[in-house]
C-alpha cells in the first residue's frame, strides 16, 4: 500500500469509528420512516421477523469474529431475505469487520453487494458513501467521486456524501471545489441536526469559513 493509501486507510478507519456505529445503531430506528409504508408492511409478516433474527445473529458472530458463522449467516440473508433491508445491513457488518482487519477488497465487495441488495432505497446511498471511502483508500479519489455522483441532494446521507466528496477533491488538489463540498456537507449536517464539527475543521483547514 502506498503512503497515500496508508493515509486514506487511517482516515477510513477513523470514519468508521466516528460514523459507523452511530449509523448502524440509528438506521434501523429510522428505517421505517425512510423507507415508508413498504418497510412497515414488511414487518407485518413472519419473513421480516426471521430476517431481523438472522441479522442479529450476524452481529453477534461479527463481535465474536466467528468467520464460519459470519459467512453462513451473510449467505442466508442474501439468499432467503434478499428483498429485506436486513440483507444490506448484514453486508455493512461484513464490511465493517473487513476494514478492521485491513482487508479493503472484502470490504469493497461487501459494500457493492449492499448496494445491489438495497435496490435504490436510501440504504443504497449509505453503501455508496462507504464504498467511496474504501475506494479512496484502495484506488484513489477518482473512483470515489464517480461512486458519489449517484447520490442525490435530497438523500438522507447527503451530509456524509458531500464530506467524502470534499475529501476526494482535496486529494486531487481541487481546493475550491473541496471547500464548496464541505460547505454543502456542513449545511446538510446542520439541517439534519448532525454533529458538524469535523466538517467545520476540514473547511477551516482549507481556509474556508464555517457556518
Amino acid at each position: 500500500m502506498t503512503q497515500h493509501g496508508e493515509d486514506e486507510f487511517d482516515r477510513l478507519k477513523g470514519w468508521w469509528q466516528d460514523y459507523g456505529n452511530y449509523l448502524l445503531a440509528g438506521v434501523l430506528f429510522g428505517l421505517a420512516l425512510i423507507l415508508g409504508w413498504r418497510f412497515y408492511q414488511s414487518h407485518l409478516n413472519g419473513q421480516a421477523v426471521q430476517a431481523s433474527e438472522y441479522y442479529e445473529q450476524l452481529k453477534v458472530a461479527v463481535a465474536r469474529d466467528d468467520a464460519p458463522s459470519i459467512q453462513a449467516l451473510e449467505q442466508t440473508l442474501r439468499d432467503r431475505f434478499g428483498s429485506s433491508p436486513y440483507a444490506a445491513l448484514g453486508e455493512f457488518e461484513v464490511a465493517h469487520r473487513a476494514v478492521g482487519k485491513e482487508d479493503l477488497t472484502t470490504a469493497r465487495d461487501a459494500l457493492q453487494r449492499a448496494l445491489e441488495l438495497a435496490k435504490g432505497d436510501p440504504l443504497s446511498d449509505l453503501a455508496r458513501v462507504r464504498l467511496a471511502q474504501v475506494q479512496m483508500a484502495q484506488e484513489g479519489p477518482e473512483p470515489a467521486l464517480v461512486t458519489l455522483k449517484a447520490i442525490s441532494h435530497d438523500s438522507p446521507f447527503v451530509a456524509l456524501s458531500e464530506e467524502v466528496k470534499g475529501d476526494a477533491l482535496r486529494l486531487l488538489g481541487r481546493l475550491d471545489e473541496a471547500r464548496e463540498a464541505y460547505r454543502a456537507a456542513q449545511q446538510a449536517a446542520v439541517k439534519a441536526e448532525m454533529d458538524d464539527r469535523l466538517i467545520g475543521l476540514k473547511l477551516k483547514d482549507l481556509g474556508g469559513e464555517t457556518s
